[in-house]
C-alpha cells in the first residue's frame, strides 16, 4: 500500500501554504495527498458555538479541496475530518504516513509566535518524517540546495537517508554541514581537517548509495544550531535528525533551533 503525504489543515494561511508544500511533494513521490482537518470533540463548547450548530470544516476541506486541484490537478486527493485535538489527530495520521506536514503555527496562538505547540509536539514525536513549513520563507528562486545537519562522530542514518532521496528527488545539491567546536591553538587547522575527515567518512555510503547527487561538505567551528539557519536562507529543505530522547517527546536543541529560525521548510527526521 502507498502510504500518503498527510497534511493537517486549519483556517490559517499557514496551513493552506503547508497543504500546497504537501501537494508538489506528494506528487514528486508518486503519493497520495491526505488533507486532515481536526475539530475539537465538542465543538459546540467553543466561544461562539452553539449546540447543534453545525462545523464548518467541511467548507474548509472542500475550499482546500478546490484549491489543491487547480494548483496540481494531477494530485490523487483524499479528505477527512477527524473530532479530536489536532495533536492526537495528526500524531495517530503519522503513524500511517510516508510524510506528515504542517505549518509552523495554526490559527491560535498570539501575534509574533514563530512555531505553534502543534507543531512542536509534532516534531518531537510523529512516529514519521514531519516538515515544519515557517511563516516565512525564501522564494523559489532561492531555494538551490538541499540541506542536512551531520553529526560526523554518531550520523543519523534515517535523517542522511532523507536528505539524500530527497537532494536526487528535487534534482540539487546537498550541503552537509558539520558544526565543531575548536579550541584556539596552534593545531586548529589540524583540528578541524580531522574533522573534515570524520563527516567525509560518515558521508561515505550514502554517496555511493546516490552517486548523482552532488556533495557539498563543510565543516566549521560553529554553534550548529546557528550554521543551520545560516544554511536555511537559500535551502529548498533543511533536515535535520530526531534521537530517541530519555524522556519522551523532548526536542534535540539543534532541531528546537532551526524550527524556530529557519527560512525555509524543516524535515525532523526520527530515528529508526
Amino acid at each position: 500500500m502507498d502510504l500518503p503525504v498527510t497534511v493537517g489543515v486549519d483556517t490559517s494561511e499557514a496551513s493552506l501554504a503547508a497543504a500546497d508544500w504537501a501537494a508538489r511533494e506528494a506528487l514528486l513521490r508518486g503519493r497520495p495527498l491526505r488533507v486532515l482537518h481536526a475539530l475539537p470533540l465538542m465543538p459546540h463548547l467553543l466561544p461562539g458555538r452553539t449546540a447543534g450548530q453545525p462545523s464548518d470544516g467541511g467548507g474548509l476541506l472542500h475550499e482546500v479541496q478546490h484549491i489543491l486541484a487547480v494548483r496540481h490537478p494531477g494530485v490523487l486527493l483524499h479528505t477527512e475530518e477527524v473530532h479530536d485535538v489536532a495533536t492526537s489527530a495528526l500524531s495517530a495520521a503519522a503513524e500511517d504516513a510516508e510524510l506528515l506536514v504542517v505549518g509552523a503555527r495554526g490559527d491560535g496562538g498570539f501575534a509574533g509566535l514563530r512555531v505553534g505547540s502543534t507543531a512542536l509536539y509534532l516534531a518531537a514525536r510523529a512516529g514519521c518524517p514531519t516538515v515544519v513549513l515557517p511563516a516565512e520563507s525564501a522564494g523559489p528562486e532561492q531555494r538551490d540546495q538541499v540541506v542536512v545537519g551531520v553529526d560526523a562522530r554518531r550520523p543519523a542514518e534515517a535523517a542522511l537517508e532523507f536528505a539524500f532521496a530527497t537532494a536526487a528527488r528535487y534534482g540539487l545539491p546537498l550541503r552537509a554541514v558539520h558544526a565543531t567546536v575548536v579550541p584556539v591553538a596552534d593545531r586548529a587547522a589540524g583540528r578541524r581537517d580531522g574533522e573534515a575527515g570524520l563527516l567525509a567518512r560518515a558521508l561515505a555510503p550514502w554517496k555511493a548509495a546516490h552517486p548523482g547527487v552532488e556533495v557539498v561538505e563543510v565543516t566549521e567551528c560553529a554553534a550548529p544550531g546557528l550554521l543551520l539557519v545560516e544554511a536555511s536562507a537559500k535551502a529548498a529543505l533543511l533536515v535535520v535528525g530526531r534521537r530517541p530522547a530519555v524522556r519522551i517527546g523532548l526536542l534535540g536543541p539543534v532541531a528546537h533551533v532551526v524550527l524556530h529560525h529557519a527560512a525555509c521548510p524543516v524535515a525532523v527526521v526520527p530515528d529508526a
